[in-house]
């Protein structure tokens, strides 16, 4: 991924969810790599201190479910490098949120955050899928439905387009 997109990311963070802290770059592989059966996370970046930050765009209602994945994800990651984990969950304002707030116990130090970003994720979600494909990355089910969804939740003059690579991404992946 190039310089200016890890810039878009990094400033979504900051702008988003208010982060104060300075984020140097992606985090490494040695860091993030959690068990598979374990949500993989979307973009982890790291601190300056070795914090972890996950970036996430959550198309589906946010459910007790959802929040679960989440949770067991910052578990994971805080088990492995004893970190402070943040995960930010950015969403378009047609998600429903209907996960409660409310403290989670657990042994790990993490904090989970949601917010509504006025702009449509879904040309970031495009681009995280391409970028997927490009490095020869395995798509998963979650890719695949983002996919499908992604010419719907685009905005309606751009869906043709939307649609035309989304199913060129799909014929890629499937090769």
């Amino acid at each position: 991924m190039d310089k200016e997109n890890i810039e878009y990311k990094i400033q979504i963070i900051k702008d988003a969810f208010d982060e104060k802290r300075n984020i140097i770059g992606y985090a490494p592989n040695e860091m993030i790599n959690v068990n598979e059966d374990c949500h993989q996370g979307g973009d982890i970046f790291i601190t300056d201190k070795n914090e972890l930050i996950d970036l996430e765009y959550q198309i589906n209602d946010f459910d007790e479910a959802e929040l679960a994945k989440y949770v067991e994800l910052a578990e994971e990651l805080y088990e492995k490098n004893k970190v402070q984990i943040s995960i930010y969950v950015l969403c378009p304002r047609t998600v429903r949120i209907l996960a409660p707030e409310c403290r989670i116990k657990s042994e790990a130090t993490f904090t989970i955050k949601l917010a509504c970003w006025g702009g449509n994720p879904v040309y970031d979600m495009l681009f995280q899928i391409k970028e997927k494909i490009e490095k020869g990355i395995c798509l998963n089910d979650e890719d695949i439905y983002n996919l499908e969804m992604i010419p719907i939740m685009g905005p309606k003059e751009e869906r043709k387009n939307l649609r035309i690579e989304c199913l060129r991404l799909m014929n890629r992946a499937l090769r």
